[in-house]
């Protein structure tokens, strides 16, 4: 079952039994169980949450339990872990689980969000014959607009198709492997949203945050080229320059984002505190965690390559014919040997 065909079940009460979320968006598993929140009345009979590990007893009682002046009850059960390596530690309670998932109470809905992929072993099969297994992929560029356009309208904001493109454009949420996610989108958009003091957007509302956005799109270029994941390098750049970036602002801002690489694997390497390494690279918490997920994919011999590669560009552009799409093109093939 796909997101929207469960959420229109969810909303009319037309649920019940065992639903176990394969999703790859973490803000509509949250959209979920905030809906959650707002169909149930008398929560502490009707709401059950219940989060990591837990035994069968406690569970088994949350949906046995007859709902309390309502028809429906909602359990959630979160903060685990379902993967391939994860899934042992909750094998005793999800082989009992699937055996009541063949005759769980119509009155009864029980969300079972993993905090990774859950494994498509044993447990996910039986759920896929006696429950429902709910398929959460990333949003195609229709939805994507079709999502960005609501969270205007559910404000009272009226957004032009043009401006909904310019939004999208300015994130690489849509690119191959792209780790942005709708929270970073949504982060944006309401934003807008609150800068906004008419009734329709205008091109000045949104200027100056999505210039703020091309950071994100920097972090996902970097993490594209950290990973050595080269299509998804080339795929991001070709998206931003179709965008209308300045790449020439990018090859700056590529500068800075391997400076700062080279500082915190540096400074790392010594045991230096989080505190330390943000006020030393002049960062925050957002690209510490960034640049910590991303040196363990480079020696400090390659990082010093890389900013001779980046300063040898800068004095070529000023001496002799210079392309810049194509050196950013080399540049990430280059960091793709290292």
């Amino acid at each position: 079952m796909k997101y929207i065909e469960f959420f229109k079940n969810f909303v009319n009460f037309k649920t019940a039994g065992i639903y176990l979320f394969d999703s790859k968006e973490e803000y509509l598993n949250t959209t979920i169980i905030e809906e959650a929140e707002r169909l149930i009345n008398i929560k502490d009979f009707n709401l059950i949450k219940i989060k990591g590990e837990t035994d069968f007893e406690t569970m088994k009682n949350s949906y046995e339990t007859y709902p309390v002046m309502e028809d429906k009850k909602i359990i959630i059960w979160q903060n685990i872990d379902l993967s391939k390596d994860g899934v042992k530690n909750y094998n005793i309670i999800l082989e009992k689980l699937a055996e009541d998932a063949k005759k769980f109470p119509s009155y009864a809905t029980l969300l079972i969000f993993s905090d990774t992929t859950p494994f498509k072993g044993k447990f996910y099969k039986e759920i896929s014959k006696n429950g429902t297994i709910v398929e959460i992929d990333r949003l195609n560029n229709n939805e994507l607009r079709s999502f960005i356009g609501r969270r205007f309208i559910k404000n009272k904001k009226k957004i032009s198709n043009t401006y909904i493109d310019e939004i999208i454009n300015r994130f690489s949420y849509l690119a191959y492997n792209s780790e942005i996610d709708l929270f970073e989108i949504v982060n944006s958009v309401d934003k807008i949203i609150s800068n906004s003091t008419d009734e329709i957007i205008k091109k000045e509302d949104i200027e100056d945050q999505l210039d703020q956005v091309l950071n994100l799109n920097i972090f996902n270029l970097t993490d594209a080229i950290a990973s050595k994941n080269i299509k998804g390098a080339f795929k991001t750049l070709l998206l931003m320059e179709k965008s209308g970036e300045d790449l020439f602002m990018i090859y700056h801002m590529l500068i800075r984002q391997f400076r700062i690489l080279t500082t915190v694997k540096s400074l790392s390497n010594q045991n230096f505190n989080d505190s330390f390494i943000m006020k030393a690279s002049k960062i925050g918490s957002f690209e510490l965690r960034k640049a910590k997920a991303n040196i363990k994919n480079y020696s400090m011999d390659s990082l010093i390559d890389i900013n001779d590669r980046l300063m040898d560009m800068e004095l070529r552009s000023k001496s002799e014919s210079f392309e810049m799409k194509d050196e950013l093109m080399k540049l990430i093939a280059f960091v793709g040997t290292k």
